[in-house]
């Protein structure tokens, strides 16, 4: 048996704007932030967050951040050390919400942080300390355990509504649902099976709830990954799971279309439908995180209330046909952590499940950002909340539908600091955005009533019969009496224009059917032929729409893989922008660099020509002094050869005389007498020697550069030049010959024959002075001459 839908009641929805007056403010709340710092991995590890009070805490720079800011100070709700309890958290946080979802209110509790800050376990936790969600759902089903209405007797209507069905078509159900998982739980045994992934339960319960209402608890579980919706409960065949689209109810709520919902009587139902979705969750390795949600995770937990329950005759609850639905949900959502690329050295898939992580948290902070400036400015900004999946499915709770508490997860980390910061300023935003309190509301339904058979028990003792055809005046009742021909023969004949009037009624009839069979075939072979047309038609559309799905589908492919490789683009942008940053800085300190280095080449140069012209004025004026030296002594010299030369023609014309008188005294034979000499002037004269202006003892140590300008001949003299250590020459063609530090003194040697062909050798003496401008000049001082005279040979005429 089908059961009809409820009729929904149009809701007016009103937008979340702040209005000066008292009775606006206390309809509003502000969405409460929570804050649970993670222990540090090592006692001995620095952190950046003091915790000032339950409400504040401090944020600081390490001492190795490269921009050094001020300390900030955050103001939560509550902040929890890491030494709080799973169970006060959930204490403090989820239970209120709790207390709301059995009081038909609606609410949302999300997790935000980096990754590997906690979000995860603190909704999560493990078998032995569970965290908000299994302590959510033993509380709840501690607390309507007894309270259930039976299962299938409410069921979802696919369109975010809930219908009530009557008693038989949930028995239907139910034995359905009896022999499937008799088939499923075979297969399991057959393939070994698993162990149930069960929390402990510590037994609180909701104080306060009507035993008069019938409770059914739904579940769901979805993930919207690289910003598409994926249900995590989906039982397809494919190996893939299939989008899901988002759409609008009659009350323009938000909700996921054909997403399914299951209807669980226990906790142990929900954990299992937990773990299924959970084996289907996307998740990966990351530096930061062994294990990171690579996807916003949904577990919707939505609760119907049926308000009334009536007793039949028989004493059990039935439901009655006319009553009221009270619906409520709460959302427990694990946001996928903010990453940075520059830190998790994430590329490809890991690149481009980042990206779209980090642009759907962006866009739920500047909703919140637009959110707090309308209310602040009483503005009417337009919200971006299409910009993401994420933000559009709880545009709702925003608007006014629940109540929404956030809990940022923190690592007081030195080296996560600049995550944290950009965290605190989230938390910041979304404390002072103020959403309407929520109502609990009330959907009427129609309970629809089993038909009555056509057909009853044989103890009813009436069976009701089609009536059959007619086609002319009833055949009368005959009772003929065989002593009465006449009275026989009337009855007969009356009987008989009966029975040919209903023969006449019957051919007309059957005429009248043919017609309208033929009329009728008619109609059918026109109808199969439209028929026929119309499935054509509709197997072309069909082809028609899986191309254009096709096609869609490419370009939505085309689009993500466009968006991503614009990511990795805009990525990498950046990236390069930081190198020519650092580039230009880099080139910027090399370009002071280097014109300090030219200040400082230009103030060397210009004392190094300072010190060059005090050095040459200083080598002129010692030039300047040493010429004026070697003039003086080249004209002391002069003087003294002068007198030498003087001398010497003195002692040839007294020799010439001698040698006139010996000749005369020959000729006049040997008696003539001589005529002594006067000896004084000539021996005196002879005597006399030229005094050399050198002194030979200082050459003795010296190096000599000898040049020969010819081969001399060898010399007979006793007398030979003496210099140990020289270097002789034949062409000064380098001027490194005389460039050597080494040498001191330079020789010239030459030979030619002189006015009797006597060969005569010359020594031109010279001493080797070095220059400070790094070369060499070289100072004839001294002649030396050797020849060889005949003691018998005729004097030099003068």
């Amino acid at each position: 048996m089908q059961a009809n839908k409820y009729q929904s009641k149009a809701l007016r929805r009103e937008k979340t704007t702040l209005s000066s007056s008292s009775e606006s403010e206390k309809l509003q709340d502000p969405v409460h932030v929570f804050c649970r710092l993670k222990p540090l991995k090592e006692e001995d590890d620095s952190s950046c967050i003091r915790v000032i009070s339950p409400t504040v805490l401090s944020l600081s720079t390490p001492s190795d951040n490269k921009v050094m800011r001020d300390d900030v100070q955050y103001i939560f709700k509550h902040i929890f050390t890491p030494c709080t309890s799973q169970k006060e958290i959930f204490e403090h946080i989820a239970y209120p919400l709790l207390k709301d979802l059995v009081s038909g209110k609606n609410g949302l509790l999300f997790t935000y942080g980096v990754t590997g800050s906690g979000k995860t376990y603190t909704l999560t936790g493990t078998q032995n300390d569970p965290g908000i969600m299994p302590r959510c759902i033993d509380t709840l089903f501690n607390t309507i355990g007894p309270y259930q209405a039976k299962k299938f007797i409410i069921k979802s209507d696919k369109m975010n509504g809930f219908e009530v069905q009557s008693d038989t078509d949930a028995a239907e159900a139910r034995n359905l649902e009896y022999k499937t998982n008799l088939r499923s739980l075979k297969c399991d045994k057959r393939g070994g099976g698993e162990s149930k992934h069960l929390y402990s339960n510590d037994g609180m319960t909701i104080s306060g709830i009507s035993e008069n209402n019938l409770y059914a608890v739904f579940i769901s579980y979805i993930e919207i990954y690289n910003n598409t919706v994926y249900d995590l409960l989906d039982d397809t065949n494919g190996k893939t799971l299939q989008s899901k689209i988002l759409r609008e109810d009659a009350q323009r709520n938000m909700y996921i279309n054909n997403v399914v919902e299951v209807e669980v009587k226990s906790a142990a139902d929900a954990y299992d439908l937990f773990n299924i979705g959970q084996k289907r969750k996307r998740m990966g390795h990351t530096v930061l995180n062994a294990v990171s949600s690579r996807s916003h995770s949904i577990f919707s937990i939505r609760l119907v209330q049926v308000v009334q329950q009536l007793q039949n005759s028989e004493g059990n609850l039935v439901i009655p046909e006319c009553n009221m639905l009270k619906l409520s949900q709460l959302n427990l959502v694990d946001l996928a952590g903010s990453e940075r690329c520059s830190r998790t050295k994430n590329t490809g898939i890991r690149l481009k499940e980042a990206s779209n992580i980090n642009n759907s948290l962006m866009t739920l902070r500047t909703c919140m950002e637009i959110l707090r400036d309308n209310q602040l400015n009483n503005a009417n900004r337009l919200v971006p909340y299409r910009d993401s999946r994420l933000t559009l499915l709880f545009k709702n709770y925003f608007e006014g539908e629940g109540c929404v508490h956030m809990i940022v997860c923190v690592n007081p980390a030195s080296e996560d600091y600049e995550e944290n910061l950009h965290v605190m300023k989230f938390a910041e935003i979304s404390r002072n955005v103020k959403v309407n309190k929520g109502e609990s509301r009330y959907t009427p339904y129609r309970k629809k009533v089993i038909s009555k058979t056509i057909t009853q028990t044989p103890s009813s003792g009436k069976i009701h019969v089609i009536p059959p055809l007619v086609f002319g005046p009833q055949i009368p009742s005959v009772k003929l009496d065989l002593e009465n021909i006449d009275a026989c023969d009337a009855v007969l004949t009356r009987l008989l224009k009966v029975l040919k009037a209903r023969k006449e009624n019957a051919i007309a009839f059957e005429r009248e059917l043919t017609t309208r069979e033929q009329n009728f075939r008619k109609q059918l072979i026109e109808i199969n032929q439209e028929n026929i047309i119309t499935k054509h038609e509709i197997r072309n559309m069909k082809m028609i729409l899986k191309q254009e799905k096709y096609r869609t589908h490419n370009y939505e492919t085309k689009v993500l893989d466009l968006e991503t490789a614009n990511d990795n683009l805009a990525c990498k942008a950046d990236g390069l922008q930081n190198v020519i940053r650092n580039l230009k800085c880099t080139i910027d300190e090399k370009d002071l660099k280097i014109n300090q280095n030219l200040l400082e080449k230009e103030r060397i140069r210009q004392r190094q020509v300072i010190e060059k012209e005090k050095l040459s004025q200083e080598v002129d004026e010692h030039l300047r002094r040493q010429r004026e030296e070697l003039r003086a002594q080249m004209q002391v010299k002069d003087i003294k050869l002068q007198k030498v030369k003087e001398i010497l023609e003195k002692e040839d014309i007294t020799l010439a005389q001698i040698k006139t008188e010996n000749e005369t005294q020959t000729a006049m034979g040997p008696n003539v007498p001589r005529t002594p000499r006067t000896p004084s002037h000539t021996s005196h004269h002879r005597n006399t020697a030229a005094g050399n202006s050198r002194r030979r003892s200082r050459s003795v140590g010296d190096v000599w550069l000898e040049h020969n300008v010819i081969v001399p001949t060898e010399l007979g003299t006793v007398l030979q030049p003496s210099m140990k250590k020289r270097k002789s020459v034949t062409k000064l063609s380098k001027a490194s010959d005389v460039l050597n530090p080494k040498q001191s003194k330079y020789c010239l040697i030459s030979q030619e024959p002189d006015m009797d062909g006597v060969v005569e050798t010359k020594l031109y003496k010279a001493d080797i002075i070095q220059t400070c401008g790094g070369g060499a000049q070289v100072v004839f001082n001294d002649v030396e001459t050797l020849r060889q005279e005949s003691p018998t040979g005729s004097p030099k005429k003068a």
